[in-house]
């Protein structure tokens, strides 16, 4: 049991290693611009479908939950 804990924590341990071994620092935004315009990166095509990804993730969620669910059953 004591093995299995240690396995466990030593295998979260890598990944947290990993994560922060990978991570990458964010530029600051350029500044504004003087003639009053909004500056900074123009916008993300992905910000205008927020709503429908997160509701696509949530119907694939469920789908392979219940697909889960269907083969434990049989």
């Amino acid at each position: 049991m004591k093995n299995i804990l240690l396995k466990k924590a030593s295998n979260l341990l890598f990944l947290l290693v990993s994560f922060i071994s990978f991570a990458q620092s964010v530029p600051p935004p350029p500044d504004n611009p003087e003639g009053g315009d909004i500056g900074g990166y123009p916008a993300s095509p992905i910000d205008s479908y927020t709503v429908m990804l997160f509701a696509v993730a949530v119907i694939l969620m469920a789908f392979f939950a219940l697909k889960k669910k269907e083969k434990i059953a049989e």
